[in-house]
C-alpha cells in the first residue's frame, strides 16, 4: 500500500509540476561570463568603431545585470529591478538611426547592417548582451534557476515583459531626429500596429519630442504573402493618429526598393523577383547566359548598403 501511495503521489506531482519535458529551459549556463564575453567582444571588435561605448566596465555591467535577477522570484521582477543595469550600459545613439521594428527581427537586422545603417535594440549593448538568453531567479541557492524558467504566461505580464520593456524604454529615450520603424503588413492574426505592443507600451510614448523630429514607418509583406494592411489603412491609420498627436512627424512606405533588394537576395527565384528582373531587364530569359556587359542582376549588392564613405542624402542611411 505505502509503495502504490507513493507512485500515486509521484504521478500527481508529475502532472501537477512543471518539467524540462515543457520545453521551458533554465538560466543558460555560465550566463554571467557569456554577458562579460558579448560586452568585451561589443566594445574592442563588433561595434567598436560603430557606436559610442557605455562608461561602465563589463565586469560590472554583468554583475548589475546579474544582481537584478538573482535571488528573486521570477514572477515579482519589475522594470525597476533592472534599472540600475540599464543607467550603466545606457548609450547616446547617433542622430536618425533608430530602427524599432516589430514581427520582422531577421530582415530589420539585415537592414540595419550591425549599427552600420541603423541601430537596433539589438545593437546597443543592453540588448546586445542578453538577445537569446535565457535567465530566471530563486529564493534558494544560488540564486538562478538552472532547471526551468517560466514562460510568458506563468507570470503576470509585467513581470514577463520587465527586462525588455524597460530595454524599450532606455532605446526609445536615446533616440534623436528621424526614428524609423519596420512592421509586418501581412501577418492575419495580428496588426502591424497594435496599441499594447513593446513599440506602442513602452517605445513610443517615451520617445523625446525634444529629440526626434519624425516617425518613419516601413511596412514590409514578404512576397510569398498577400498584403493585409498598406500605409493607407488597417492599424497604420491608427499609428499616424498616435505618431501625429504626440508632435511627430508622420511617414510611411510599402516596401520601398532596398527591403525588396533584400527580400530577392534571400530568394531570386521567387516568382515575383522574377518579375521584377524580366521588367527591369526585358530580354533577359531564365536560361540565358550571363553576360558581362550586363547590369548586375537584381539580387546583387545594391548601392544603398555599399560603405561610400559619403552617406549624405542617402534616404534612412
Amino acid at each position: 500500500m505505502a509503495l502504490q501511495m507513493f507512485f500515486v503521489l509521484s504521478l500527481l506531482l508529475a502532472m501537477t509540476s512543471p518539467s524540462a519535458s515543457d520545453n521551458n529551459p533554465g538560466t543558460t549556463p555560465h550566463i554571467q561570463d557569456i554577458c562579460i564575453g558579448r560586452c568585451y567582444d561589443y566594445s574592442q571588435i563588433k561595434y567598436k568603431s560603430v557606436l559610442p561605448q557605455a562608461s561602465g566596465s563589463c565586469e560590472e555591467l554583468a554583475d548589475k545585470f546579474f544582481t537584478a535577477f538573482s535571488h528573486q522570484p521570477p514572477c515579482s521582477l519589475s522594470m525597476a529591478h533592472y534599472q540600475p543595469f540599464m543607467d550603466a550600459a545606457k548609450q547616446a545613439l547617433p542622430e536618425d538611426k533608430a530602427l524599432f521594428w516589430s514581427g520582422v527581427k531577421q530582415l530589420a537586422h539585415e537592414y540595419a547592417g550591425d549599427g552600420r545603417r541603423f541601430v537596433t535594440l539589438e545593437d546597443t549593448l543592453i540588448g546586445y548582451l542578453v538577445d537569446g538568453l535565457v535567465w530566471c531567479g530563486q529564493g534558494s541557492p544560488p540564486g538562478q534557476n538552472y532547471s526551468r524558467c517560466p514562460s510568458w504566461n506563468d507570470c503576470p505580464l509585467e513581470s514577463s515583459e520587465s527586462f525588455w520593456a524597460a530595454a524599450s524604454k532606455a532605446f526609445a529615450e536615446s533616440a534623436r531626429g528621424r526614428v524609423t520603424v519596420m512592421t509586418d503588413g501581412s501577418r492575419a492574426d495580428r496588426p502591424a500596429y497594435r496599441r499594447d505592443s513593446f513599440f506602442g507600451k513602452y517605445e513610443l510614448p517615451f520617445l523625446n519630442k525634444a529629440l526626434v523630429t519624425s516617425v518613419d514607418v516601413i511596412l514590409t509583406h514578404p512576397l510569398d504573402q498577400p498584403a493585409v494592411e498598406t500605409c493607407e489603412n488597417g492599424s497604420l491609420v491608427q499609428l499616424m493618429q498616435d505618431v501625429t498627436a504626440r508632435g511627430f512627424n508622420f511617414n510611411c512606405e510599402d516596401d520601398p526598393q532596398a527591403i525588396l533588394h533584400l527580400l530577392c537576395a534571400d530568394d531570386p527565384v521567387i516568382r515575383e523577383c522574377q518579375l521584377v528582373t524580366k521588367y527591369m531587364f526585358p530580354g533577359r530569359g531564365d536560361s540565358e547566359k550571363y553576360h558581362p556587359n550586363h547590369p548586375p542582376v537584381l539580387n546583387s549588392k545594391p548601392n544603398l548598403f555599399e560603405s561610400t564613405g559619403n552617406t549624405a542624402g542617402l534616404p534612412y542611411y
